[in-house]
């Protein structure tokens, strides 16, 4: 690590270093042997292997079995907005290269695999759908959704609001409660009655 980092610390066992070396995005809470500094659900936390070697960032969960999703092996990142942005970004530009004409009717972003965990974003014409089943990304929402609506805008589609479905029961194992509705920060029309090709 070239970088100070201010982030608690968990140690995992050899099993699980060698699966996150490997690419595996999650520790599991059986998994960890030690953990260091003030932790708080949803925290970032950086996990290291027993010799104190960095494996990788994620966000921790003190209610899940999956206790860490991992978003980064790059010691040196700093987790801004603008890293989020980036993702999203990538995640966007993707789908709209892959998905060509149904770009307007399709999932924006995918969880893990687009390094954003428990996170679901699909697009149906003008309406953006969401669902955060992990309590870190929760936690981060407003900078994600705000990201989404710019990019899709800067890209000349159009987004009439971001409507949550978070009515599922699997949110109560992160501790999060459940709901569904609009989110009301970003701008939104008063339907989610639209039309897709």
């Amino acid at each position: 690590m070239k970088s100070k980092r201010n982030f608690p610390i968990v140690t995992v066992t050899k099993k699980a270093e060698a699966s996150l070396k490997k690419g595996h995005p999650w520790v599991y809470d059986a998994e960890i042997t030690d953990t260091f500094g003030n932790v708080e659900n949803g925290c970032l936390v950086d996990v290291v292997s027993q010799k104190g070697s960095y494996l990788g960032t994620g966000f921790l969960s003190l209610n899940s079995k999956i206790r860490v999703r991992v978003i980064s092996s790059n010691a040196n990142e700093s987790f801004s907005a603008a890293f989020w942005e980036r993702r999203v970004r990538y995640a966007i530009e993707y789908r709209k290269t892959v998905m060509g004409e149904d770009f307007s009717c399709c999932r924006l972003i995918f969880g893990e695999a687009d390094g954003l965990p428990g996170l679901t974003v699909d697009r149906f014409s003008d309406i953006i759908v969401t669902q955060v089943l992990s309590y870190g990304m929760d936690k981060i929402k407003d900078v994600i959704y705000k990201a989404v609506v710019k990019i899709l805008t800067e890209m000349g589609e159009t987004v009439n609001g971001v409507y949550e479905r978070n009515d599922v029961a699997i949110r109560a194992l992160e501790g999060l409660a459940e709901y569904k509705g609009w989110y009301e920060v970003i701008h939104h029309t008063d339907s989610t009655v639209t039309e897709i090709c």
